[in-house]
């Protein structure tokens, strides 16, 4: 999970709501349609513009600004497409309105079907966020459980077709009860917070970090072997032990951590590797926290 992974939480939620303002506007223009059809009072000029469609306040807000965040599917383009396909056909039935011609059938129905099949995409990329923002554990802005399992049977085939190695490990940060109690459940979240912000800034673009339960996380490291993702665990170890968290309460601490490796085998299932990882980490506790044990070489076999 990238650094960004609350804010773009929020953006998401921020674009769902605006979204749903979208298609309320949208049914406004077409009640605001249909009057026109049929009770023959004046139209909007702006609905015979060949631009129609960027200035209706679907349009404007569609065309108005990127939107980096919505480009992943294909909901988002064919949106576009539909919308401005809509606005076209309105404007050639106005057309023929305004010089007599009467509308066929044939026409009248394919407005509506593109009008239709507008606002089904727009539920369909609403959809999409949905699952995409219930994929992140908000207080810390990592993955959540829900999403792991998915995520991690996906390299474990990719594991299998490419023979690509793939390390997971289980990290848990010393002495969290102690922050709690010290400091309070709010500097508590804000530890959390800190620590998945600095990793995920730190951890390589294709690498995720899941919340595995309270203050453990599940760092799953593709195309990695064991030698190659101790020295990042390790190097990740070593610069989160000096990073300074502010408290909200005013204050700064400073945390460690522990981290337990282990390498995801063709023969053994996602839960045997998320085992090792766990076993391992309770050997990187037992030989006295803020460090890595690697299951292949501590625990051994």
């Amino acid at each position: 999970m990238s650094s960004s992974a609350l804010q773009s939480s929020s953006s998401l939620m921020k674009v769902l709501r605006e979204l749903d303002a979208g298609l309320m506007d949208h049914t406004t223009w077409l009640k605001v349609l249909h009057r026109v059809m049929v009770s023959g009072s004046e139209h909007n000029p702006a609905d015979l513009m060949d631009d129609a469609h960027c200035r209706c306040r679907f349009g404007l807000w569609y065309y108005g600004k990127k939107h980096p965040e919505l480009q992943d599917g294909p909901w988002f383009k064919n949106i576009g497409i539909f919308h401005e396909n809509m606005h076209s056909q309105a404007r050639r039935l106005l057309l023929k309105k305004d010089v007599g011609q009467p509308i066929t059938p044939d026409e009248y129905d394919q407005f509506m079907d593109l009008a239709i099949r507008f606002k089904l995409e727009v539920r369909s990329l609403q959809s999409d966020i949905i699952n995409r923002v219930c994929e992140v554990d908000h207080l810390t802005g990592a993955r959540n459980r829900n999403s792991m399992h998915f995520k991690l049977l996906e390299e474990h085939d990719r594991m299998l077709r490419n023979n690509h190695p793939c390390c997971l490990c289980m990290m848990d940060i010393d002495h969290f009860k102690q922050v709690n109690d010290t400091h309070g459940h709010l500097a508590g979240d804000s530890v959390l917070h800190a620590a998945v912000h600095f990793l995920g800034k730190k951890m390589r673009r294709y690498d995720t970090i899941f919340r595995f339960g309270g203050e453990e996380f599940l760092l799953c490291l593709p195309n990695t072997g064991l030698q190659e993702g101790f020295a990042i665990v390790d190097r990740l170890r070593a610069e989160l032990a000096t990073l300074p968290i502010k408290l909200k309460e005013n204050g700064e601490i400073s945390i460690t951590a522990s981290f337990g490796l282990a390498s995801m085998n063709p023969d053994e299932t996602v839960e045997d590797a998320i085992q090792k990882a766990d076993h391992a980490l309770l050997c990187a506790k037992s030989a006295g926290r803020n460090r890595v044990c690697q299951w292949d070489i501590e625990a051994g076999d």
